[in-house]
């Protein structure tokens, strides 16, 4: 499914359980395997950059990364590693337009984050940064992630919440998830969560807003030809709330959702998704992030409905 993976990998971050995850996925698919680490500036003032690392450290640098990816990498799997100083996001766009990476998996971003919040107006996490112009999916592992024994870090995902807020042309979260579930044979929650308004709703336009969003879950599982095992599920309140919870309640594997998911149309045009930003805060597994130029549908193998002959 995946042909090449790209790891982004920063200053001061451990980036030991990324790396775990990203060459599991990479072995798993059989793909090439690319790291990229990026320092961040030394000096800084306001929003200028003043010094980036110099020729000699990232020299240095890239002894220290080879030798980290060698002491932590499964046997007969070989990295490409590369090198940028400056924003993460900036750096990493610049490597997935020239390499065509399939899938970039981001972990604690650590110093980096800091330094970028500081010198940019955008109040975006990195990876969202990276996801809204990225052409592939991009798996993040939250900071509150444990890692101890997690099976997520496997790179086998073998159960996938699946959000998305029904918006006519935002289903490739579906279309990704459910390419990785026919790799994995695992199961697929398509999960839709029915926002509320302040005022306490009447029960009888909830159940029919609640109904009418079940309907067209299942119609959309339908025209995407999703797996028949595949559940849908519809919930009222707060959507990162309610994907998070659905998801700890179902031992999630993976959250899948759009980058711009439950944003309006004045949040899309100002980048600024707070569901996606919500989720990845306090998801308890990796979170995969569709962009709106990552194709879903590249990553999907027609299904079978006839017999051969």
């Amino acid at each position: 499914m995946f042909k090449l993976v790209l790891l982004a990998l920063t200053d001061k971050a451990d980036g030991t359980s990324a790396l775990r995850l990203a060459t599991a996925i990479a072995a798993r698919h059989k793909s090439g395997f690319m790291v990229q680490h990026v320092s961040a500036p030394h000096e800084r003032e306001q929003s200028c950059v003043l010094q980036l690392s110099d020729e000699r450290e990232l020299s240095a640098r890239r002894a220290e990364i080879e030798a980290f990816c060698r002491a932590n990498m499964p046997e007969r799997l070989t990295a490409d590693v590369m090198l940028g100083s400056g924003f993460v996001h900036v750096e990493v766009l610049k490597t997935i337009r020239l390499m065509e990476p399939d899938l970039v998996v981001i972990g604690d971003q650590g110093d980096a984050e800091h330094c970028r919040r500081e010198l940019s107006a955008s109040t975006m996490d990195t990876a969202l940064l990276i996801a809204w112009e990225a052409a592939c999916p991009v798996l993040v592992l939250p900071p509150g992630m444990p890692t101890a024994s997690n099976r997520s870090l496997s790179g086998t995902f073998r159960r996938i919440v699946a959000a998305t807020d029904l918006r006519d042309g935002k289903q490739d979260s579906l279309t990704m998830a459910a390419s990785i579930i026919e790799a994995d044979a695992g199961t697929l929650f398509a999960f839709h969560a029915l926002p509320l308004d302040d005022a306490a709703p009447d029960r009888a336009v909830l159940a029919n807003a609640l109904h009418q969003a079940a309907n067209r879950l299942a119609y959309l599982g339908r025209n995407l030809g999703l797996p028949a095992e595949t559940e849908f599920v519809v919930r009222e309140g707060d959507p990162s709330v309610e994907i998070l919870k659905y998801a700890r309640e179902n031992e999630a594997d993976l959250i899948v959702l759009a980058s711009d998911c439950y944003a309006g149309p004045q949040d899309s045009s100002q980048k600024k998704p707070d569901t996606s930003s919500q989720v990845i805060a306090g998801a308890r597994c990796p979170v995969m992030l569709v962009g709106p130029d990552a194709p879903a549908a590249h990553f999907r193998k027609p299904r079978q409905t006839g017999r051969k002959a």
